[in-house]
Parts: structure tokens; C-alpha cells; sequence
């Protein structure tokens, strides 16, 4: 018989053969687990640091968010000329990234910063000499700004052209321009600016460096950012003055110039507007 031919060696080689074969466990499907459920708790963070920070001049979270479609002219004054010089240049460099636009010059300055050790004295001196300063804004919100911005080390007043909104007239709907229509998935007004200005307390900032400072003026002039937001532990240069002066950040983190590219990048008339900037958000830091 074909059994009995077989030496014992060969039959101790088959048996373990055959038992290695059987024992091999699965693979195991661990890893891609895990890769998941890191993936789905960086969204989750980063949907939590879109949401926090963004603020909208109207009364849904669903319209457009706020941003710069008139060309920047920047200009800067209480600095020394040299980091004038630098302040502006990074400016300017942060807003090109980003996809902002950026006026030629000789131009007329919209994006202005003022560093003073008398902020208050500047600012009623400033809207004394130009009404227009605080836009079309009210009294009681003028005051307003002035007396709860006093604790800020820069302040910054956003004016933003709320744009054309949509309406019923006569008992027909009216869009707000003759290409667009309303619709739960498209609105039809986007907001932008149409000029700021920030104004820096020398004497709250005389620790921050250049770069910080330029960083930290790019970050919330490009964007109606929200700086009371809790944006927990996310890394940001908005933390600047939250932090004692041997954690504060450097400069812009990837989620801060990956947050300012996708804000110029989505589309503003998008209901889903803030969803698509975090999208774009967790694919740039995640490569």
C-alpha cells in the first residue's frame, strides 16, 4: 500500500506540514481598524476647530463665511521701519498662499494695522477724524467693541458687506441676484469685507516676535474669526495669547494655513460651506 511505502521521516514532514497549515491564525484586521478610528477622531477635532472659530454677520450658521473677494491693500504705522517692512511682506505672502486677493500698488489701504501704546486714545482720536471708520455700524455696537475689546491685545473691527439677500416682494420670491436662486443646498448673498483694521497694544505684545505678530494679524484679518471660540487642543496660532510665553506657538500651524486656503478655496455660496473647509482641512494635514 501506497501508506506503507512512506518512511517516517516523510510522514513526521507531512503531519507538520499539515498542522502548520491549519494553526496559521488570520491577519489581522487591527491596524486598519485603528488608521479609521484615528481618521474619524482627527474629523471630528477639526469639524469642532472649523466650527469654533468661524462666526457669521447673519442669523444662520449655514451662510456664506467671510471673506476677503476685494482685492487687500495692507498699510501699517507704529511699527519700526524694519519690522513694518516684515509685517507687511508676511502679509502679503500668507494672504497669496491662501488665494486671497491682493491690490497693486499705489492703492487705497482697507487692511490696516496700528501698533500704539494708547490704544484707546488713538482709536476715539481716529473715529473723530473719520466717521467712517466703524462702517455703518450703531452707536451702541461702536461702544460696545471699544469697551469689551479694552482686555484684547490687538483688537480688530471687521466691516463686511453683508451683500444682497433674498426676499418676498409683492408675494414673489426675490433672489438676491439675477444668476442665483435660493435653495437648501445653494444661498444666494455672500459676505465679504470691505475693510479692517487691527490695533495692537504695544504694551500687551512687547514679548511677541515679528513673525508671531504677522501670523496672528493674518489669521483674524483674512477671516471673521470668532476670538472667544474654545478650540480645545488644536494646534493654532489663535492660542497666541492664551498660553504662557514658553508654549505659545511660532507661526501659523498646518491647520491654521491649511484652514485659510480651504476658506478660499470652497465655495461660498455652499450651505455646506463650513463641512467642505473641513474636508479640505483633514486632507491637507493628513498627507
Amino acid at each position: 500500500m501506497l501508506f506503507r511505502s512512506l518512511s517516517v521521516a516523510a510522514l513526521a514532514a507531512l503531519c507538520c506540514s499539515n498542522v502548520s497549515k491549519t494553526a496559521d491564525p488570520p491577519p489581522s484586521p487591527l491596524p486598519e481598524v485603528t488608521v479609521e478610528a484615528a481618521r474619524a477622531a482627527l474629523e471630528h477635532r477639526v469639524e469642532a476647530f472649523v466650527r469654533g472659530i468661524t462666526r457669521n454677520p447673519g442669523f444662520s450658521d449655514d451662510e456664506s463665511l467671510v471673506r476677503w473677494n476685494t482685492p487687500i491693500c495692507l498699510f501699517a504705522a507704529g511699527l519700526n521701519p524694519e519690522d513694518v517692512k516684515f509685517v507687511l511682506a508676511r502679509l502679503s505672502q500668507i494672504s497669496s498662499s491662501a488665494g486671497a486677493p491682493l491690490a497693486r500698488t499705489p492703492c487705497q489701504p482697507n487692511f490696516v494695522i496700528v501698533a500704539t501704546s494708547e490704544p484707546d486714545r488713538v482709536l476715539e482720536a481716529w473715529h473723530a477724524r473719520n466717521n467712517q471708520l466703524f462702517g455703518n455700524a450703531m452707536p451702541a455696537q461702536i461702544r460696545q467693541f471699544l469697551e469689551s475689546s479694552r482686555s484684547r491685545p490687538i483688537r480688530v473691527w471687521y466691516n463686511i458687506n453683508l451683500g444682497r439677500k433674498s426676499g418676498v416682494r409683492n408675494g414673489h420670491f426675490v433672489p438676491s441676484n439675477n444668476r442665483a436662486e435660493s435653495s437648501p443646498f445653494t444661498g444666494n448673498a455672500t459676505f465679504d469685507f470691505f475693510s479692517i483694521f487691527a490695533i495692537i497694544d504695544t504694551n500687551r505684545t512687547e514679548h511677541i516676535t515679528p513673525d508671531q505678530l504677522a501670523d496672528y494679524v493674518a489669521m483674524v484679518g483674512l477671516t471673521n474669526v470668532n476670538l472667544d471660540a474654545d478650540i480645545g487642543s488644536a494646534p493654532s496660532i489663535l492660542r497666541l495669547f492664551a498660553l504662557s510665553a514658553e508654549h505659545q506657538p511660532a507661526g501659523l500651524s498646518s491647520w491654521d494655513t491649511a484652514f485659510l486656503k480651504a476658506l478660499y478655496q470652497s465655495n461660498q455660496a455652499s450651505r455646506a460651506q463650513r463641512f467642505e473647509i473641513a474636508e479640505r482641512i483633514v486632507h491637507d494635514i493628513s498627507r
